[in-house]
């Protein structure tokens, strides 16, 4: 077992913390750091390391985007539209539903058949990175066909909840427009496009557009503050890991003792951990 590729601190750097030389525990240490990583990250509404981002977010009329994951090491690509990219058709005409989703990793099939029975495939933009690679899942997968109108990066296809195509075939359509003229403060995650030339209106629609945004999001090199809560908090998982949660205080004659309570905000965040986060901590 191994820390989670995107844990906000190490094995060693824990043992260090807690000065432990052994490593009998290590697969503990080890799930207390992914723990306490998962728990800031929820804590700060925010991934810490840095990482591959696809966002889709609304441009507002003044062409500004304010990215979920901050700070901003590099935009791939920013853009918008909807060409289509593939066709795909209920095979079936007995099935009862036949019913397609794009969401934000991975395309879905549900189809359920004359007798009620139900077939989920989930086809992971992971591991199936073009339109073209998805097509061919879907043309293997029982009550489906598809059809590639122009091949596109998997992950820049437009999101469909839930559309049943019994009735009609649906056209998957992408993000084939892309933004040429974008700046923007990468440290606060605001990117500024097209606004501000010789025709306003000619580089950036007035009205609120939905982009499609591919970035690196998170720190390359994570604050000081987040490592040492990060250490804190995974210690404190590790050290009442057999602790029963819902006792508070207890008393063994003339000797008492209280836990510390959780931050002032209500946050079941440790006060100690919150204080460390607190500068960190992304208000929608």
């Amino acid at each position: 077992m191994a820390v989670d590729q995107y844990a906000i601190t190490t094995l060693a750097a824990l043992k260090a913390h807690l000065n432990i030389t052994t490593s009998t525990d290590d697969a503990l240490l080890e799930a207390a750091i992914d723990r306490a990583t998962y728990a800031i990250e929820a804590y700060l509404d925010r991934k810490v390391v840095q990482r591959r981002i696809y966002e889709w977010t609304t441009a507002n009329g003044y062409g500004q985007l304010v990215l979920k994951n901050p700070p901003v090491g590099h935009v791939h690509f920013a853009g918008y539209g909807a060409l289509g990219c593939m066709t795909v058709s209920s095979a079936v005409s007995t099935d009862l539903s036949a019913v397609v989703t794009v969401a934000e990793t991975r395309l879905t099939l549900v189809r359920v058949d004359s007798s009620g029975n139900e077939t989920i495939t989930q086809i992971n933009f992971s591991n199936h990175k073009t339109a073209s690679a998805i097509a061919a899942v879907i043309n293997a997968t029982t009550g489906f066909t598809a059809s590639v109108a122009s091949n596109c990066i998997a992950q820049r296809m437009n999101r469909i909840v839930g559309r049943d195509i019994r009735n009609a075939p649906l056209l998957l359509t992408y993000t084939d427009q892309s933004q040429q003229d974008i700046s923007g403060d990468l440290e606060r995650g605001i990117l500024y496009v097209g606004r501000g030339y010789d025709d306003l209106d000619a580089h950036f629609p007035v009205g609120p557009l939905s982009m499609f945004v591919d970035y690196d999001g998170g720190f390359e090199t994570v604050p000081p503050d987040i490592v040492l809560a990060c250490l804190t908090l995974a210690a404190q998982y590790y050290n009442t890991r057999a602790r029963d949660s819902s006792v508070q205080s207890e008393s063994f004659g003339d000797y008492s003792y209280t836990l510390a309570s959780p931050s002032a905000s209500g946050s079941t965040m440790p006060a100690e951990v919150a204080n460390l986060l607190s500068p960190w901590k992304r208000y929608r």
